[in-house]
């Protein structure tokens, strides 16, 4: 895809950017799909139930120091805004994740041409939409967008890129006004970018990659010295370091990540990555098997076939970009400046993997959303390799076939990823798919089963919950008690209360102290009568969690049952205040106003009901009570 000139060569270049629009539309048509998208998995304590992030303007006063000390407060301050503008319906977070990746991939774009520039490779323009446009449409793309939680990985990318870019600008400008304002703000965007998600911590490290490795001479003239360049660093580096200390003081001892995950220490894991990294390079050329929850091994041998085999691959690929590199790095022609950018693209893939995939332990070993900026050095490189391919053929048969292959490749990277997107337009979809894929999964069952419960399919969710219970290994109480409990909601749902106070009390056998099962098996117990038992278990509840809406909202419908409105008021206040968003406890609420007399204050609550997270029956209730009491609209 040459920019050369004559006939039949490839359009100028300010028209070849414009091709980007291509890709850029077949990504919306793609992800329009999962728009109204359920909220999934993780998104239910980082969004939905996430109380922090429903008061937009306390979770601003404290977002400095947030910012400095916890997490990924950049990403929380983009859902608090979510929540403000249209509270807990999906697809106003669902937008925002969509144009957060088509901004990264016009940044994608913008780098890729830098790069390419700096190195004096050819058709900078061209391969830069070539490679927006396959990072746009990859299926493999479609968790860092379509998974709400995950905007944290696409944010964090944007930051890097722009980061990077801006650093570029900073050298080549010195100490002009330009410069000066191009550094303050990529580490301005640095900061944010730690802020998003520490994958950031590499970006010192690729950016003295890049300009090591990349620029012809005439790129490196218009950088900088590499004393000044040490120097520009600095603060870069002492901020590097800063967010790696806090990172890993925050997941020193935890069970999920860092040195001290169960069953997976450093060596094991590390090994272990070698085949996660393998898969994700087979996903990349081959997108298919996907999957939100792999449930991935961990490998203890490293001379298993399989292990050793990956592992060789990954050498091979690691010997080979350094060998291109020394094979391209004098000379000043195209093809070594592409071949050095080919290079850069094969180690960027492993650098900015590193932080997920080498010694510190993830609970989950092989997570698709990781791949989401590492992929653009193998998107590059595959790029490049196809421009070389093409060099061996004249004009204009090498335009035609370079706009054929792109062409195709885009549109069945479109196809994909829309089938791709299918899974997140439910949580049905999405588990029933992961079952489908990894069937002795015991968190997938589990999570099928839930799905089949809010779906009224309580013996589709019991024999789900079966299945789980099969599934989990030895030795995981809390899971056990956890499964049980969830089986007997599906039963409570089903009023088949006296399984479901079984269920509930074998669970609170296995563990005592457990949230979850308290509260439930407080449900159950006030269901079946059981007043003092009810209030007991809601009591070590709230204990536990102060603002645990659940067993609140049982301690005031204890006092409802006993009579005293009066005494359920603040039990049913605090409630709502933990959760604005549940509709039980409003309606609860409701009940204990009118009994006091205080009628417009049911009504306001009953009105609620109809405009939170509420089930059809609940809301037919409100409307019902609403209505006899006498209240305006009803």
């Amino acid at each position: 895809m040459s920019n050369g000139a004559g006939p039949g060569a490839a359009p100028p270049a300010s028209r070849v950017r414009w091709l980007l629009a291509i890709p850029l539309l077949l990504a919306v048509a793609a992800y329009a799909r999962a728009m109204n998208g359920e909220f999934q998995f993780d998104d239910l304590g980082a969004i939905e139930y996430n109380q922090a992030l429903k008061d937009l303007g306390g979770y601003a006063r404290g977002f400095l120091h947030a910012l400095f000390h916890s997490g990924r407060p950049v990403t929380e301050l983009t859902f608090a805004a979510n929540y403000a503008v249209g509270r807990l319906v999906p697809w106003n977070f669902h937008v925002t994740n969509l144009v957060i990746h088509l901004g990264v991939v016009v940044l994608v774009f913008v780098f890729t041409r830098r790069v390419l520039r700096l190195a004096g490779a050819a058709a900078p323009d061209a391969i830069g939409v070539v490679v927006a446009g396959l990072f746009a449409l990859h299926p493999l793309q479609s968790e860092a967008v379509s998974y709400l939680t995950q905007r944290a990985e696409a944010l964090a990318s944007g930051f890097y890129l722009a980061a990077l870019l801006l650093l570029l600008d900073a050298e080549r400008r010195g100490r002009r006004t330009s410069g000066v304002a191009a550094y303050g703000a990529g580490l301005l965007v640095f900061l944010l970018g730690l802020g998003s998600k520490v994958i950031l911590v590499t970006l010192p490290a690729a950016y003295l990659l890049l300009v090591a490795a990349v620029p012809n001479e005439e790129g490196r003239r218009e950088l900088t010295t590499w004393p000044r360049r040490v120097a520009l660093l600095a603060p870069w580096l002492a901020l590097d370091a800063y967010f790696c200390a806090v990172t890993l003081r925050g997941i020193d001892g935890a069970k999920d990540a860092g040195f001290s995950v169960p069953g997976s220490p450093p060596g094991d894991y590390f090994v272990t990555q070698w085949r996660a990294i393998a898969t994700y390079l087979r996903l990349l050329f081959w997108p298919s098997g996907q999957n939100l929850d792999w449930r991935f091994p961990v490998s203890r041998n490293v001379w298993h076939p399989v292990v050793l085999g990956c592992g060789l691959l990954l050498l091979a690929l690691l010997v080979g970009a350094v060998l291109l590199f020394r094979r391209n790095r004098r000379r000043a022609d195209p093809t070594g400046g592409a071949g050095r950018v080919a290079a850069f693209g094969i180690l960027w893939f492993f650098l900015l993997l590193a932080p997920t995939s080498s010694f510190a332990a993830l609970a989950d070993a092989l997570a698709e959303h990781r791949v989401y900026l590492p992929s653009w050095g193998v998107l590059v490189a595959t790029a490049l390799l196809g421009e070389w391919l093409l060099q061996r053929l004249g004009e204009p048969r090498r335009t035609r076939i370079a706009f054929a292959v792109v062409a195709l490749a885009w549109a069945l990277l479109a196809a994909v990823l829309y089938q791709r997107n299918a899974v997140w337009e439910s949580r049905l979809a999405l588990w029933e798919d992961s079952v489908a894929k990894e069937p002795r999964n015991w968190r997938a069952h589990m999570l099928l089963g839930q799905a089949y419960r809010i779906a009224d399919r309580t013996d589709d969710a019991l024999g789900e919950y079966r299945a789980a219970l099969q599934f989990l290994p030895a030795g995981q109480p809390r899971a056990e008690a956890d499964i049980l409990a969830n089986a007997g909601v599906a039963l409570m749902h089903a009023r088949r209360l006296g399984e479901a106070l079984q269920l509930l009390l074998r669970a609170e056998a296995i563990r005592p102290g457990e949230l979850h099962v308290l509260s439930n098996l407080a449900v159950a117990l006030l269901r079946t009568g059981d007043l003092a038992g009810a209030e007991q278990r809601a009591r070590r509840a709230v204990e536990i969690d102060q603002a645990d809406e659940r067993a609140l909202e049982i301690l005031g419908e204890i006092q409802l049952s006993r009579g005293d409105p009066a005494g359920a008021v603040p039990f049913l206040e605090r409630s709502v205040r933990a959760d604005p968003d549940e509709g039980t406890s409003r309606y609860a609420l409701g009940a204990a106003y009118w009994r006091l007399g205080r009628a417009p204050e049911a009504c306001a609550s009953w009105r609620q009901v109809l405009l939170v997270r509420s089930s059809p029956e609940l809301q037919k209730r409100a409307a019902a009570e609403a209505a006899s009491a006498g209240c305006p609209g009803f």
